[in-house]
């Protein structure tokens, strides 16, 4: 799989945000704010991980997924039905390209800290896990620098994790039948998720693990 640096893939979609706008558009608009201790989203998703390179000597990872509910929002799914909604009728999808930057073990635990970036994407073609990329194939729409702590039980085979992320371009999209932007630049929101690890099944990846949670705004980047 070719991969590309993270932050090029981040600075080349903040300059389409400057450049990008949405066409005419006649209904509401709605700036989804994000605020101290607010809840703002939930995800579902899955993690790839990767072996040491020149590029990143301690390993990398790739998660990807789509979000299940947007606080403001309605709905997030092009499908009414609760059944179907699920990554082929998600209206938002992300990817998160992280380096591992430390690498901790401290008895069955092993801690691990990553950086990179997560962009949000309005999607317009059914997403797939069987193709993680299909994650990132819409539109996107809000990018964000991300500190991820990672938490690895080898005994039980799961994990937990908290992200930082910190939004560093926005713009307005379509969303049903109006016009919505998420936060503002330099709002930050946490977002803590449980998973599972593949080979907890007996079987091998991909993918590395299985994960799910939810986020909340924290206090505003101040420069």
């Amino acid at each position: 799989m070719k991969r590309i640096a993270p932050v090029l893939v981040a600075t080349a979609i903040i300059l389409g945000f400057v450049h990008t706008t949405v066409r005419a558009w006649d209904g509401p608009r709605r700036v989804l704010g994000i605020n101290t201790g607010q809840s703002v989203l939930e995800v579902i998703g899955q993690v790839n991980n990767f072996p040491a390179t020149a590029d990143a000597p301690l390993g990398s990872s790739q998660q990807f997924g789509y979000v299940s509910d947007l606080d403001g929002v309605e709905t997030v799914f092009a499908d009414s039905s609760p059944a179907a909604q699920n990554e082929s009728s998600a209206l938002l999808t992300f990817f998160t390209d992280v380096k591992t930057t430390r690498v901790t073990a401290n008895g069955p635990l092993t801690i691990v800290i990553r950086e990179g970036t997560t962009i949000f994407y309005r999607n317009s073609a059914p997403a797939s896990f069987s193709s993680p990329d299909s994650f990132r194939s819409g539109e996107p729409v809000m990018a964000s620098n991300i500190r991820q702590q990672v938490v690895v039980d080898s005994v039980e085979k799961t994990f937990t994790v908290v992200n930082v992320n910190t939004i560093t371009g926005t713009k307005s999209f379509e969303l049903g039948d109006r016009v919505v932007r998420i936060g503002s630049r330099g709002d930050m929101f946490r977002t803590a998720l449980m998973g599972v690890l593949k080979v907890r099944d007996g079987s091998a990846p991909p993918p590395t693990g299985y994960f799910a949670g939810s986020g909340v705004g924290v206090s505003k980047h101040r420069d």
